[in-house]
């Protein structure tokens, strides 16, 4: 998943960073300057679920600082899932599989809704 994740983001030339685990992200958001404009968290990471990272990461930005996007990949499509990634600050859900189409409808979204 990585690797397609990755390769999508490339051909789209987006910058990337990726980490091994929840609280690898953690740790690079923290010493990110001037800051990620997307996090995609995918919600089945090592050593700190998707939720929990989404959780963390909005609790840590919520003073004022610049806070990324949160985008949660997931292969679940059910209305918990949705629901859950709601009510935990997750901007936008991405269903599995992606495809460069997907992931520019998605990027392209974010961009004009996030930011303006």
């Amino acid at each position: 998943n990585r690797v397609i994740t990755k390769g999508l983001l490339n051909r789209l030339s987006c910058d990337v960073t990726f980490a091994n685990s929840g609280s690898e992200a953690l740790q690079i958001l923290s010493h990110a300057i001037p800051g990620y404009k997307i996090l995609l968290v995918d919600l089945s990471l090592p050593n700190l679920e998707g939720l929990e990272l989404a959780m963390r990461v909005r609790e840590r930005f919520h003073l004022g600082s610049e806070k990324p996007l949160i985008v949660a990949l997931t292969a679940n499509s059910d209305r918990f899932t949705r629901e859950r990634c709601a009510a935990l600050g997750i901007d936008y859900v991405v269903v599995r599989p992606l495809t460069l189409d997907k992931m520019r409808n998605v990027l392209n979204e974010l961009f004009m809704v996030g930011f303006s």
